[in-house]
Protein backbone atom coordinates (compact mmCIF):
# COMPACT_ATOMS: atom_id res chain seq x y z
CA UNK A 1 0.00 0.00 0.00
CA UNK A 2 1.45 3.12 -1.28
CA UNK A 3 2.12 5.55 1.81
CA UNK A 4 4.21 9.04 1.85
CA UNK A 5 6.10 10.92 4.95
CA UNK A 6 4.95 14.10 4.36
CA UNK A 7 6.98 17.16 5.63
CA UNK A 8 4.10 18.24 7.41
CA UNK A 9 4.99 15.63 9.57
CA UNK A 10 2.34 12.87 8.79
CA UNK A 11 2.16 9.64 6.84
CA UNK A 12 -0.78 9.56 4.59
CA UNK A 13 -2.11 6.94 2.21
CA UNK A 14 -2.58 7.89 -1.16
CA UNK A 15 -3.58 5.96 -4.76
CA UNK A 16 -2.63 6.64 -8.25
CA UNK A 17 -5.59 5.33 -11.30
CA UNK A 18 -5.06 5.91 -14.80
CA UNK A 19 -2.83 8.17 -17.23
CA UNK A 20 -2.96 11.83 -18.38
CA UNK A 21 -2.80 15.02 -16.42
CA UNK A 22 -3.01 14.81 -12.79
CA UNK A 23 -6.35 14.81 -11.24
CA UNK A 24 -6.45 15.60 -7.56
CA UNK A 25 -9.58 14.47 -5.69
CA UNK A 26 -9.96 15.82 -2.55
CA UNK A 27 -12.56 14.35 -0.02
CA UNK A 28 -15.13 16.22 2.66
CA UNK A 29 -15.20 16.06 6.27
CA UNK A 30 -14.80 12.05 7.59
CA UNK A 31 -14.92 10.18 4.31
CA UNK A 32 -11.96 8.35 3.01
CA UNK A 33 -10.65 8.29 -0.86
CA UNK A 34 -13.70 5.95 -1.09
CA UNK A 35 -16.29 8.44 -1.67
CA UNK A 36 -14.73 9.09 -5.05
CA UNK A 37 -15.08 5.51 -6.38
CA UNK A 38 -17.89 6.26 -8.35
CA UNK A 39 -15.50 8.38 -10.45
CA UNK A 40 -12.39 6.89 -10.63
CA UNK A 41 -13.22 4.64 -12.95
CA UNK A 42 -14.45 7.19 -15.67
CA UNK A 43 -11.84 9.94 -14.53
CA UNK A 44 -8.98 7.56 -15.01
CA UNK A 45 -9.26 6.84 -18.81
CA UNK A 46 -8.82 10.40 -19.26
CA UNK A 47 -6.62 11.58 -15.97
CA UNK A 48 -4.27 10.07 -13.65
CA UNK A 49 -6.43 10.60 -10.73
CA UNK A 50 -4.35 10.83 -6.98
CA UNK A 51 -6.75 10.29 -4.50
CA UNK A 52 -5.78 9.88 -0.41
CA UNK A 53 -6.86 10.15 3.09
CA UNK A 54 -6.90 13.32 4.96
CA UNK A 55 -5.25 14.10 8.25
CA UNK A 56 -7.15 11.82 10.57
CA UNK A 57 -9.36 9.85 8.50
CA UNK A 58 -8.92 6.26 6.96
CA UNK A 59 -5.31 5.14 6.75
CA UNK A 60 -4.00 8.78 7.61
CA UNK A 61 -2.17 9.60 10.72
CA UNK A 62 -3.52 12.41 12.34
CA UNK A 63 -1.81 14.98 14.58
CA UNK A 64 -1.69 16.93 17.87
CA UNK A 65 -2.07 20.16 15.73
CA UNK A 66 -4.82 21.92 15.49
CA UNK A 67 -6.39 21.18 12.14
CA UNK A 68 -7.23 23.71 9.57
CA UNK A 69 -7.84 23.89 5.77
CA UNK A 70 -4.49 25.46 5.06
CA UNK A 71 -2.92 22.82 7.00
CA UNK A 72 -4.75 19.68 4.94
CA UNK A 73 -4.03 22.06 2.09
CA UNK A 74 0.17 22.17 2.66
CA UNK A 75 -0.49 17.91 3.78
CA UNK A 76 -1.77 18.28 -0.73
CA UNK A 77 0.73 19.85 -1.35
CA UNK A 78 3.62 17.75 0.62
CA UNK A 79 2.29 14.90 -1.07
CA UNK A 80 2.21 16.47 -4.50
CA UNK A 81 5.73 17.38 -3.87
CA UNK A 82 6.85 14.05 -3.17
CA UNK A 83 5.41 12.55 -6.19
CA UNK A 84 6.75 15.39 -8.59
CA UNK A 85 3.65 16.71 -9.82
CA UNK A 86 4.21 20.34 -11.09
CA UNK A 87 0.34 20.89 -11.86
CA UNK A 88 -2.81 18.82 -11.93
CA UNK A 89 -6.37 20.01 -12.03
CA UNK A 90 -7.98 20.03 -8.75
CA UNK A 91 -11.26 19.03 -7.29
CA UNK A 92 -12.50 18.93 -3.54
CA UNK A 93 -16.40 18.21 -2.45
CA UNK A 94 -17.39 19.84 0.75
CA UNK A 95 -13.95 20.18 3.11
CA UNK A 96 -12.10 19.17 0.26
CA UNK A 97 -13.07 22.38 -1.77
CA UNK A 98 -12.44 24.68 1.09
CA UNK A 99 -8.78 22.96 0.83
CA UNK A 100 -8.89 22.92 -2.76
CA UNK A 101 -9.27 26.75 -2.61
CA UNK A 102 -6.25 26.92 -0.14
CA UNK A 103 -3.91 25.19 -2.69
CA UNK A 104 -4.99 27.12 -5.61
CA UNK A 105 -4.23 30.06 -3.52
CA UNK A 106 -1.11 28.98 -2.11
CA UNK A 107 0.08 27.88 -5.34
CA UNK A 108 -1.42 29.64 -7.88
CA UNK A 109 0.61 28.37 -11.08
CA UNK A 110 -0.27 24.34 -10.03
CA UNK A 111 -3.53 24.20 -11.26
CA UNK A 112 -4.67 23.65 -14.70
CA UNK A 113 -8.66 23.76 -13.15
CA UNK A 114 -10.43 23.78 -9.87
CA UNK A 115 -13.73 22.50 -9.34
CA UNK A 116 -15.75 23.23 -5.98
CA UNK A 117 -18.65 21.23 -5.33
CA UNK A 118 -20.69 22.34 -1.95
CA UNK A 119 -18.28 24.73 -1.19
CA UNK A 120 -18.08 27.77 0.93
CA UNK A 121 -16.13 30.60 1.83
CA UNK A 122 -17.74 31.81 5.15
CA UNK A 123 -19.71 29.76 7.96
CA UNK A 124 -21.52 32.90 9.06
CA UNK A 125 -25.22 31.97 9.89
CA UNK A 126 -26.43 28.80 8.61
CA UNK A 127 -23.52 26.75 7.94
CA UNK A 128 -21.70 28.17 11.33
CA UNK A 129 -24.82 26.79 13.50
CA UNK A 130 -24.72 23.47 12.27
CA UNK A 131 -21.15 23.01 12.27
CA UNK A 132 -21.39 24.15 16.01
CA UNK A 133 -23.67 21.63 16.48
CA UNK A 134 -22.33 18.60 14.63
CA UNK A 135 -19.35 19.51 16.91
CA UNK A 136 -21.71 19.29 19.83
CA UNK A 137 -23.43 16.19 19.00
CA UNK A 138 -19.96 14.42 18.23
CA UNK A 139 -18.83 14.67 21.75
CA UNK A 140 -22.19 13.66 23.00
CA UNK A 141 -22.93 10.46 20.96
CA UNK A 142 -20.59 7.47 19.94
CA UNK A 143 -19.60 7.27 16.20
CA UNK A 144 -22.59 5.21 14.82
CA UNK A 145 -24.76 7.13 16.57
CA UNK A 146 -23.34 10.60 14.90
CA UNK A 147 -23.33 9.44 11.39
CA UNK A 148 -27.40 7.75 11.62
CA UNK A 149 -27.75 11.86 12.46
CA UNK A 150 -25.58 13.41 10.45
CA UNK A 151 -26.50 11.55 7.27
CA UNK A 152 -29.79 13.63 7.13
CA UNK A 153 -27.43 16.68 6.31
CA UNK A 154 -26.16 15.56 3.15
CA UNK A 155 -28.25 13.04 1.20
CA UNK A 156 -31.51 13.80 -0.12
CA UNK A 157 -34.85 12.43 1.08
CA UNK A 158 -35.72 10.70 -2.54
CA UNK A 159 -31.84 8.89 -2.27
CA UNK A 160 -32.64 7.67 0.98
CA UNK A 161 -35.58 6.25 0.30
CA UNK A 162 -34.73 4.74 -2.80
CA UNK A 163 -31.53 3.33 -1.85
CA UNK A 164 -31.99 2.17 1.89
CA UNK A 165 -28.92 -0.64 1.48
CA UNK A 166 -26.39 2.00 0.22
CA UNK A 167 -26.79 4.77 3.01
CA UNK A 168 -26.53 2.04 5.40
CA UNK A 169 -23.12 1.16 4.07
CA UNK A 170 -22.19 4.79 3.72
CA UNK A 171 -23.19 4.87 7.58
CA UNK A 172 -21.10 2.10 8.33
CA UNK A 173 -17.76 2.81 6.31
CA UNK A 174 -17.48 6.59 8.13
CA UNK A 175 -18.15 4.72 11.58
CA UNK A 176 -15.21 2.58 10.98
CA UNK A 177 -13.26 5.17 8.68
CA UNK A 178 -13.24 7.64 12.11
CA UNK A 179 -11.16 5.87 14.83
CA UNK A 180 -10.82 9.20 16.69
CA UNK A 181 -13.58 11.25 17.59
CA UNK A 182 -10.41 13.81 18.16
CA UNK A 183 -9.71 13.93 14.52
CA UNK A 184 -12.73 14.39 13.23
CA UNK A 185 -14.08 17.06 15.42
CA UNK A 186 -10.79 18.57 14.26
CA UNK A 187 -11.85 18.30 10.93
CA UNK A 188 -14.76 20.09 11.81
CA UNK A 189 -13.23 22.75 13.32
CA UNK A 190 -11.83 23.19 10.14
CA UNK A 191 -15.08 23.10 8.37
CA UNK A 192 -16.16 26.15 10.84
CA UNK A 193 -12.90 28.26 10.97
CA UNK A 194 -12.49 28.45 6.81
CA UNK A 195 -12.67 31.98 5.59
CA UNK A 196 -11.58 32.63 2.12
CA UNK A 197 -13.38 35.70 1.17
CA UNK A 198 -10.80 38.10 1.17
CA UNK A 199 -8.76 35.73 -0.82
CA UNK A 200 -10.78 34.33 -3.40
CA UNK A 201 -9.94 37.44 -5.73
CA UNK A 202 -6.43 35.62 -6.11
CA UNK A 203 -7.89 32.53 -7.51
CA UNK A 204 -7.75 32.91 -11.56
CA UNK A 205 -7.55 28.98 -13.05
CA UNK A 206 -10.65 28.17 -14.31
CA UNK A 207 -13.06 27.23 -12.08
CA UNK A 208 -16.64 25.23 -11.68
CA UNK A 209 -18.81 25.81 -8.44
CA UNK A 210 -21.51 23.14 -8.40
CA UNK A 211 -24.04 22.65 -5.59
CA UNK A 212 -27.66 20.79 -5.18
CA UNK A 213 -30.33 22.64 -4.97
CA UNK A 214 -31.55 20.21 -1.60
CA UNK A 215 -27.96 20.64 0.20
CA UNK A 216 -28.73 21.24 3.70
CA UNK A 217 -25.06 21.51 4.73
CA UNK A 218 -24.15 24.34 2.80
CA UNK A 219 -27.02 25.47 0.71
CA UNK A 220 -27.26 27.40 -2.78
CA UNK A 221 -26.06 30.95 -0.89
CA UNK A 222 -22.49 29.93 -0.44
CA UNK A 223 -21.36 28.61 -3.32
CA UNK A 224 -23.00 32.18 -4.72
CA UNK A 225 -20.90 33.78 -2.46
CA UNK A 226 -17.45 31.70 -3.39
CA UNK A 227 -18.83 32.45 -7.05
CA UNK A 228 -19.17 36.00 -6.68
CA UNK A 229 -15.64 36.22 -5.69
CA UNK A 230 -13.34 33.86 -8.46
CA UNK A 231 -13.80 35.96 -11.40
CA UNK A 232 -14.97 34.12 -14.45
CA UNK A 233 -16.38 31.10 -12.83
CA UNK A 234 -19.30 29.18 -13.46
CA UNK A 235 -21.66 27.52 -11.12
CA UNK A 236 -24.06 25.16 -11.66
CA UNK A 237 -27.34 23.88 -9.59
CA UNK A 238 -27.76 19.94 -9.81
CA UNK A 239 -31.85 19.65 -9.60
CA UNK A 240 -32.64 17.98 -6.78
CA UNK A 241 -29.63 17.10 -5.66
CA UNK A 242 -27.81 16.97 -1.59
CA UNK A 243 -24.40 17.68 -0.88
CA UNK A 244 -22.57 14.62 -2.18
CA UNK A 245 -24.05 14.80 -6.08
CA UNK A 246 -21.07 12.60 -6.91
CA UNK A 247 -22.22 9.22 -4.55
CA UNK A 248 -26.08 10.06 -6.03
CA UNK A 249 -25.97 11.02 -9.06
CA UNK A 250 -22.34 9.84 -10.43
CA UNK A 251 -23.48 9.52 -14.24
CA UNK A 252 -24.42 12.94 -13.94
CA UNK A 253 -21.59 14.56 -12.45
CA UNK A 254 -19.11 12.58 -13.97
CA UNK A 255 -20.23 14.11 -17.49
CA UNK A 256 -20.06 17.45 -16.00
CA UNK A 257 -17.20 17.18 -14.57
CA UNK A 258 -15.30 15.34 -16.97
CA UNK A 259 -16.24 17.82 -19.76
CA UNK A 260 -15.33 20.99 -18.00
CA UNK A 261 -12.11 19.62 -17.26
CA UNK A 262 -11.48 18.60 -21.58
CA UNK A 263 -12.44 22.00 -22.31
CA UNK A 264 -10.53 23.99 -19.88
Amino acid sequence: MPYAQLETGIRMYYEKHGSGEPLVLIMGTGFDHSGWDNQIEHYSKHFECIIFDNRGVGKTEGSDSKFSTGLLAEDVLSLLDILGVKKAHFSGISLGSCVAQEIVIKRPNIAYSLQLHGTWASTEGYAERKFKSQIKLLKKLDMREFYEINVLWFLTPSFMKDNPSLVENMIESATQKNCSKTFLIEQYKADLNHYSIDRLHQISVPTLITVGSFDLATPLQYALQVGNGISGSEIFVWENGGHFHNIENPKEFNVKTIEFMRRR
